[in-house]
């Protein structure tokens, strides 16, 4: 991988990570109502379901989705219903007594949502597409993927971190409602551009 390349992927991978999105929000509102720490491993889960993303685009998925374009057009439905779930659970948090393990949103179900995130597979796609040279060896094409892994880490660390300082702010429970039901629109909102402009 050459050091232009290098430059070009880490730009883009923080760029695209710290934009608004599903996955930035729902770290946004875990971060403020069950802070940093519980938190992380919602991001972990965003990083291995991005990384296995890429593993099946390496080997041909993208052929699919290209090939049979009604195929993407499921995902977009299906991802967006799981989103509303997820609005539904913030919304559920908002008081604390509510507030339980079976609401939290832990590594493996942030894993498989990213499988059903529309977002995240134009993200991963384009990536693999503009980043990715055709004839990058398995060695060159790894470290280009590890080069994404490694710099979306901080840029959607920023986010669970931005809820974790508003924490004690929402400690007052009509702030707290206000923020998790705005939190819930903007989630869902941020569907829209992926079922309606793509």
């Amino acid at each position: 991988m050459t050091w232009s390349l290098f430059v070009s992927v880490a730009i883009f991978s923080f760029v695209t990570s710290v934009s608004p999105g599903p996955n930035n929000t729902f770290l946004l509102s875990s971060g403020a109502n069950f802070g940093l720490r519980k938190s992380v491993p919602y991001l972990n889960g965003i990083m291995a379901g991005l990384g296995g993303m890429m593993i099946v685009l390496g080997a041909g998925l993208g052929v699919i989705f290209s090939t049979f374009p009604a195929v993407y057009q499921a995902l977009k439905w299906v991802g967006f219903a799981y989103i509303v779930w997820l609005a539904y659970l913030i919304i559920k948090s908002t008081n604390r007594s509510e507030t339980s393990e079976t609401q939290y949103i832990g590594f493996w179900k942030s894993t498989a949502f990213q499988f059903v995130n529309p977002k995240a597979w134009v993200v991963v796609g384009s990536f693999m597409a503009a980043m990715v040279p055709v004839d990058s060896g398995l060695v060159a094409t790894a470290l280009i993927c590890l080069t994404l892994l490694v710099f979306t880490y901080p840029g959607a660390l920023i986010w669970a971190m931005a809820g974790q300082f508003m924490k004690q702010w929402l400690s007052e429970p009509f702030r707290r409602r206000i923020f998790n039901n705005g939190s819930a629109a903007a989630l869902v909102l941020s569907m829209v551009p992926v079922l309606f402009l793509h």
